[in-house]
């Protein structure tokens, strides 16, 4: 199962592999990402990974990126909602969103 620091590290190791042999790559793909080269920098480090928009505009940019995370995804390897979020919040314990169709709007 494919947990924070894993997630991480398959990240690195992607971007170290299609990234790491060109001159300023943490500031050439900040800029094509729209993040800051600081941010790239601890992806190659495997420090953290993308997340969200991040991680999109990331698998636009890198082919093996996007094929590995479907990859991931299609085999099933993601935490399930019983999982923690990075700041350690436990999704179990979240409420689902409920219904509001009988919400009243008055002005």
């Amino acid at each position: 199962m494919m947990d924070a620091a894993t997630y991480a590290d398959t990240v690195s190791e992607i971007l170290r592999r299609n990234y790491g042999h060109l001159r300023h790559a943490a500031k050439q793909l900040a800029r094509s990402v729209g993040t800051s080269p600081r941010t790239v920098e601890n992806w190659f480090a495997g420090i953290n990974a993308p997340r969200g928009a991040e991680l999109i505009r990331l698998m636009q940019q890198c082919d093996d990126l996007r094929d590995e995370i479907f990859r991931i995804v299609e085999e099933g390897q993601c935490p399930k909602a019983s999982a923690s979020t990075s700041d350690g919040v436990d999704l179990a314990t979240i409420p689902a969103p409920q219904e509001h169709s009988a919400w009243v709007f008055s002005r």
